[in-house]
């Protein structure tokens, strides 16, 4: 760089050139420039020299700078997706090099003659864009990822210049992005689809025809048992095994459903003593359906066998992803993998990545990533794999739902128990810290559920209690109207002991009734819920967890819920079973609130919780699970006081 007779501009250059490293000579600064400062020179140096004035580079110089703006293109290719770089100007022997250090972050690539390449803004941004998917391994000079990211990459790279598609690869992404468009196979089911199942139907087929899985994630009562039976006529041989699990209280319900609407197919259901289980599945079944728990009774029986599906019903159970059988599941390899779930989503996100982990493995990031991704790109990672509709869309002739609070005050030495167990559960958190809560959050909650008892009536735990309960009281009065009314009624509660007190009132109201609780035999459920819509009996009551998934009791038009449960969806599916397809009548429903107490509290936690799968599904934000926060402020303890 020759010098310049300007003295104030002379010392600027001066200084530039020191601190660039420039060596200077009797008329020039000179640096010898090694292959790794090239990149340095051009980008950093050279943008000062022009503020300083005119830049002139020698042809030598610029030979130097070479730029790389690879053409893109994407394809499928098996059970893969390959994305290539087309570096024109590289040795092809050099691509898998020039690819090493693209993904390695660097800005340039040295061939073996000391040419460098630096990578242009775009191809930077292609690959910041497939950094923040992840999920991609550099082999043989490509990338290359699981096919079902092709959904998320078509709509990344849609309507870039320099990112093309193979035809292969347009029509999966057409076809995950519009599986209505799928052709679809004919079902031989002994029902009227509607045309929303018939949709169902066809993307079950769609996901199955490119060996994905999923979760059909309709609201209860939209029949998720019918589409999959349709599904599988469609699709079963003579040869052909699939294994249903669900839980214990639905596998005859399973049976039922097939035998009603393809009793061609060959069902058998592996129930009752083990020796019994083991002939069952000696035997050839086209359909094998049993419970979450026989199977993890029986996973070595399992393991010497293969199926062509399996479908998980009430997949929620799965949202552990710790527990023994969803850890067994997730070793037990079947090539078509659905699950059934009106609620995926209970209480945060890491219950969808849970059941990801069975349903289709190594589509989502680990826990750990999963969970810092906004909601948006988790909705566009599990779009195409989870199909979801509400009643309100699809069922528009579904007769109304009515739902009412039902207030109710706590009796004078009621009031006197809550109060004291209110002030000891205040003093014992008011100074907690959140390390603490952790350690004690066992005895925490369990000190909540007392204050949830003394609601319904201390009874349920002081053996010598001879006050009243307002809420039963409530009940009575209730329960009068509903009898009055010729109407029939599913009865639910969290507590057992609630469900006998109540059990105990009915007779004198005139009423008779079922009970189901966790021990219920699953066919004395079963038994009960076709002789209860056949119009036997005038109540149900059903605990809370153990009843709510699963059963049809369409022959109820009246639900009332006896105590809040934290989580609004088990509460949605409890009402789905009777306001559900085949119910004829409007259904109206009951919570029953007492004033005053943390009950108020819980239904302001409801409606936040509320929006967690919606939200989550169209990719806006989401939250967790039950907080120290949330826990002082149903206690009604204000931060001023922490």
């Amino acid at each position: 760089m020759p010098f310049s007779s300007d003295a104030e501009l002379e010392e600027r250059v001066f200084q530039v050139c020191l601190t660039a490293g420039f060596e200077a000579d009797f008329q020039s600064w000179r640096q010898a420039l090694k292959a790794e400062s090239v990149y340095h020179f051009f980008h950093e140096i050279i943008p000062v020299f022009e503020k300083l004035g005119n830049v002139d580079l020698s042809d030598k110089l610029e030979e130097l700078y070479s730029l790389a703006s690879p053409q893109v293109q994407i394809a499928s290719k098996g059970g893969l997706l390959e994305i290539q770089f087309d570096f024109q100007d590289i040795a092809q022997e050099e691509i898998n090099q020039a690819m090493q250090a693209l993904v390695a972050n660097q800005d340039f690539y040295i061939d073996s003659s000391n040419q460098v390449y630096f990578f242009d803004e775009e191809t930077k941004k292609i690959r910041q864009n497939l950094q923040e998917l992840g999920q991609f391994e550099l082999k043989d000079g490509s990338l290359q990822a699981r096919k079902p990211l092709a959904y998320s990459l078509a709509h990344l790279f849609e309507g870039r210049d320099r990112v093309s598609f193979s035809q292969e690869f347009q029509n999966l992404a057409h076809d995950l992005t519009h599986p209505e468009d799928f052709p679809r196979q004919a079902t031989q089911v002994q029902a009227d689809l509607r045309d929303y199942q018939e949709k169902g139907i066809g993307w079950l087929q769609m996901l199955h025809h490119y060996g994905f899985g999923g979760i059909l994630a309709d609201d209860m009562g939209l029949g998720k048992t019918l589409q999959t039976i349709a599904f599988l006529t469609s699709q079963v041989t003579k040869e052909s095994r699939v294994l249903i699990l669900a839980p214990s209280g639905l596998i005859y319900n399973w049976a039922d459903e097939f035998q009603k609407f393809a009793p061609q197919l060959d069902v058998a259901v592996v129930h009752g003593l083990k020796a019994s289980r083991e002939e069952i599945l000696a035997e050839s079944h086209q359909i094998y359906v049993t419970s979450y728990a026989t199977f993890r009774q029986d996973s070595e029986l399992y393991q010497g066998m293969s199926f062509d599906f399996l479908f998980l019903d009430e997949a929620q159970v799965m949202k552990n992803a710790q527990t023994k059988i969803a850890q067994t599941l997730r070793q037990f390899v079947v090539p078509s993998v659905f699950a059934l779930s009106g609620t995926p989503i209970e209480n945060h996100l890491g219950e969808l990545w849970s059941i990801f982990q069975i349903v289709m493995p190594g589509l989502l990031p680990s826990k750990k990533e999963f969970m810092k991704l906004p909601a948006e790109r988790v909705a566009q990672f599990i779009k195409p794999f989870v199909m979801r509709r509400k009643k309100e869309e699809v069922l528009t002739e579904l007769p109304d739902l009515i739902e009412v609070v039902y207030k109710n005050e706590l009796e004078d030495q009621q009031k006197a128990i809550y109060l004291a167990q209110l002030q000891q559960m205040r003093d014992r958190l008011a100074q907690v810290s959140d390390q603490e809560f952790q350690r004690s959050r066992v005895e925490i909650l369990s000190g909540l559920m007392r204050l949830r008892q003394i609601c319904d009536t201390p009874a349920l735990f002081m053996e010598d209690y001879q006050g009243a309960s307002g809420k039963l009281d409530s009940l009575r009065d209730l329960l009068v109207q509903v009898a009055d009314g010729g109407h029939r009624v599913l009865i639910f509660s969290q507590f057992k002991g609630m469900l006998e007190k109540i059990e105990q009132e009915l007779p004198d109201l005139g009423l008779t009734s079922f009970k189901i609780t966790g021990s219920t035999p699953a066919k004395e459920r079963q038994d009960m819920t076709k002789a209860f819509n056949q119009g036997e009996r005038d109540a149900f009551l059903i605990s809370l967890k153990a009843g709510g998934v699963g059963l049809n009791l369409t022959g109820a038009d009246t639900v009332i819920l006896v105590d809040l449960w934290w989580n609004p969806a088990v509460e949605a599916q409890a009402i789905g079973r009777a306001h559900r397809m085949g119910q004829e009548e409007t259904v109206e429903v009951y919570r029953l609130v007492t004033r005053g107490t943390i009950e108020e509290k819980i239904q302001e936690l409801q409606e936040q919780k509320k929006h967690l799968v919606s939200q989550v599904l169209d990719g806006t934000e989401s939250r967790g699970s039950l907080s120290l926060a949330e826990i002082r402020e149903i206690l009604g303890i204000s931060e001023a006081s922490t």
